[in-house]
């Protein structure tokens, strides 16, 4: 056989096909395994939301079925201005400033594709969705890691950076609310990270994907679009996956600065079509919609956040809740020095699957994520497991 390209070589397994691949090869049965690895949601989306799409089907027979414009649906695109004037007070200009995406995966890689050639930097605040860095890898660009510390509520230093990376940057990766921290973050972190864009010549790439995900009253979730100049300087990508339970879906989009939306059109061009039309569609009847589909979400992760913090709480394992987002993200017992070795020994015990830190950057060794995507009886179930199992956690 021919050798793979260098890139490939280069790259490791994506941290979710590693977890998958221990879950086929594990000999006990389905209902014995609780996957809290994979950030997938468990439930359906809400059956309003499934006729929707039934509508679309029926309204459009033939249409739908045929190639999606480039730049998507017209009518999806002016959903999305319409909900970010609602949302955040945010004019945006559908044709020129919307793109859809096939889920926000897709344009963050391709994003990357569009602007980077190899060795060119970007910095990431990590811990992070693993997703910006084996993108990074593709494209063979050089990473500065912006480390998010507990100690700073996982709000990024940018001070800590040095000039001479800024000088050198081409992007810089946020992410809040954060996947895998659960922190939320103030419009004064984009309005410093816009300056930040204006004085060094970068672009800002904000990553809004949980901002309906706020578990308690009173969390920031502000778009970078709030601040008055980000327009010029910064993107933002968005998920249908996590707020509707629609991650199969693969509908999410970008908005912002024109020039790079029309560059981000000329990679997908030439690479693929747009969304099946009657989800853009009925992407498009959800944000237009007066029912707010997220608060279920919000409310049903609520409930579980709390049922995993006090569960682990009285099996000795202090885990912090997180205020937004599906994640409880905390540092494995102290007996490990890598969370690997945790994740390992845990499942083997318990047949539960959390997420070691390391796939979130190279600084998060020692933490771990659990992602609450198991309903609350199995929720019972899996703490009766681990008691069962004797596991330690101090």
């Amino acid at each position: 056989m021919i050798r793979p390209a260098s890139r490939v070589q280069k790259m490791g397994r994506y941290v979710f096909e590693e977890i998958a691949r221990m879950k086929r090869e594990d000999p006990r049965p389905a209902e014995d395994i609780f996957d809290l690895g994979v950030g997938s949601p468990d439930q359906p989306p809400d059956p309003a939301i499934i006729e929707m799409m039934a509508k679309q089907l029926r309204a459009r027979p033939l249409e739908n079925h045929r190639y999606s414009p480039f730049d998507g649906a017209p009518e999806f695109r002016r959903a999305v201005a319409n909900w970010y004037e609602r949302r955040f007070n945010v004019s945006v200009d559908p044709d020129k400033e919307v793109l859809p995406l096939i889920g926000s995966k897709d344009g963050i890689s391709k994003l990357m594709l569009a602007y980077l050639d190899p060795g060119d930097t970007i910095v990431v605040a990590t811990p992070c969705y693993p997703a910006y860095l084996g993108a990074a890898k593709i494209v063979e660009a050089n990473v500065i890691e912006l480390p998010l510390l507990p100690e700073n509520n996982y709000l990024p230093d940018f001070a800590a950076v040095p000039h001479q990376v800024w000088d050198h940057a081409k992007f810089l990766f946020l992410n809040y609310p954060n996947n895998p921290v659960g922190a939320a973050a103030p419009l004064s972190t984009f309005k410093e990270a816009v300056a930040l864009a204006e004085k060094f010549d970068f672009i800002v790439v904000s990553d809004l994907a949980y901002s309906e995900l706020a578990l308690e009253p009173n969390v920031p979730t502000p778009s970078i679009m709030q601040v008055p100049e980000a327009a010029d300087v910064a993107i933002e990508f968005h998920s249908f996956s996590k707020s509707y339970n629609m991650a199969g879906w693969r509908l999410g989009y970008v908005l912002g600065n024109r020039e790079v939306i029309s560059n981000l059109v000329k990679i997908k061009s030439n690479m693929d079509f747009a969304v099946f039309l009657a989800i853009q569609r009925t992407g498009a009847d959800i944000l237009e919609s007066e029912i707010d589909f997220a608060e279920a979400q919000r409310k049903r992760y609520r409930a579980r956040r709390d049922l995993f913090i006090e569960g682990f709480g009285k099996l000795g394992w202090k885990l912090t809740p997180p205020p937004a987002a599906m994640y409880i993200w905390d540092r494995v017992p102290k007996r490990y020095a890598d969370a690997t070795e945790f994740a390992k020994e845990f499942f083997k015990a318990t047949g539960v699957i959390v997420s070691p830190g390391s796939a979130f950057g190279s600084h998060s060794k020692e933490f771990m994520r659990i992602s609450m995507v198991v309903d609350e009886q199995k929720i019972e179930k899996l703490f009766g497991k681990v008691r069962v199992s004797g596991f330690k956690f101090d």
